[in-house]
């Protein structure tokens, strides 16, 4: 009997040590890239028309298994044609996990920017280093509505992302 239980301990603290953490409020950092712009009239590509740099931190809410909520904040340093801008995009959301991948839809608005507001689909694929900590590749695609002045104009972004789940 005696012997049974001291299995049954070592059992249980062997699935406790191998079991996933499992955290309720998370987060990442990490940089991002746009790679390219689709806008009418005018269509932008990374290197030929500008370089962008922005860094991601976030915070993220874990509802369950699946669902979290992500509140990410995106400060971007553009270089286009000889002049520097930076920028500073609050883009909160929701995020599902499929287990080896996860799915999502923000929410953003470029802070200090004419009036503007987009939807941000986006796809993440996780990588486990270990003990809570991953590594992550991102592509967003910002779909954005700005105002320049006559109408809300539609541009559509492909940004590559990568960094840090903790």
């Amino acid at each position: 009997m005696l012997l049974g239980v001291g299995l049954f301990a070592a059992a249980q603290h062997a699935r406790a040590e191998d079991a996933p953490v499992s955290r309720t409020v998370g987060g990442h950092v990490g940089a991002a890239l746009p790679i390219l712009t689709i806008a009418s009239p005018d269509n932008t590509f990374i290197g030929q028309d500008f370089v962008t740099v922005g860094v991601t931190p976030g915070i993220t809410v874990h509802l369950d298994e699946h669902w979290s909520v992500d509140f990410e904040f995106i400060a971007f340093n553009k270089w286009m044609n000889g002049t520097t801008l930076t920028t500073f995009v609050v883009d909160p959301g929701v995020v599902y996990s499929f287990g080896s991948v996860s799915a999502g839809l923000r929410v953003a608005t470029e802070v200090g920017a004419p009036r503007n507001i987009a939807l941000v689909p986006i796809l993440v694929k996780p990588f486990a280093l270990g003990k809570g900590i991953s590594y992550f590749v991102e592509l967003d695609l910002p779909m954005f509505l700005r105002d320049n002045g006559d109408a809300m104009k539609p541009s559509l972004t492909v940004l590559f992302q990568t960094g840090f789940g903790f």
